[in-house]
């Protein structure tokens, strides 16, 4: 008696699913999706921030260092392809800037406490995105549920690269290492300065001297 109840209901539902809502109705549901879809891959791309690392040497306490210099006269430890002279005087000059406002003194690289180094680049990425959709109602057996189809985005994109390091001058060996990423878009192109600056700041955020006595 079961089974000839099932055979009813799933006879009922192959006569509802051949009898759909109006066309007008049913071809408005997908591109719909589709459309939300789309709308939030751009709301994500352009809400992608600038990510950062840094690692440090425990041995060291960084508070207590108190003026820096450049490492050499251009503090730029590798000069890739793509990259300008001047992106690496703007990153020079952001970097002076942000550890000044933090108290460090830039002074001369014998007496300086750290030195400091960077190094720039950007690569080609490729980003896959997959979304199940919903479609309608499907019927297989005793089951029934939703039916999806696999909405797949591919993007191309170029995710840019900075790194800065910090070398005790004394002790000559690296003891900070801090780096951002984020992928590029035009505006980040159109406006590099800007970008450059809020990559400099969220790299070195953690860094503060110890108050003098």
């Amino acid at each position: 008696m079961t089974a000839v109840a099932v055979t009813k209901w799933q006879a009922a539902r192959l006569r509802q699913l051949n009898n759909p809502a109006p066309a007008s109705t049913e071809s408005c549901l997908v591109p719909m999706s589709r459309s939300w879809i789309l709308l939030a891959a751009i709301l994500v791309a352009g809400c992608e921030s600038i990510q950062t690392r840094t690692d440090h040497d425990p041995a060291v306490d960084l508070s207590s260092y108190r003026t820096f210099a450049w490492v050499t006269d251009d503090p730029r430890q590798a000069t890739p392809l793509g990259v300008t002279p001047l992106a690496g005087e703007r990153i020079q000059r952001a970097i002076l800037a942000t550890l000044t406002s933090k108290g460090y003194a830039l002074t001369d690289r014998e007496s300086a406490d750290f030195l400091v180094g960077f190094t720039v680049g950007a690569r080609d990425q490729i980003r896959v995105q997959t979304t199940n959709v919903p479609v309608g109602v499907g019927i297989a057996g005793p089951y029934w549920g939703r039916a999806y189809y696999q909405d797949i985005d591919v993007r191309n994109y170029t995710e840019g690269r900075l790194a800065i390091d910090l070398y005790d001058s004394k002790l000559k060996r690296p003891i900070w290492h801090g780096y951002a990423t984020k992928s590029l878009t035009g505006r980040d192109q159109g406006n590099p300065e800007r970008l450059i600056n809020s990559a400099v700041t969220a790299i070195l955020q953690g860094l503060q001297p110890r108050s003098a006595p």
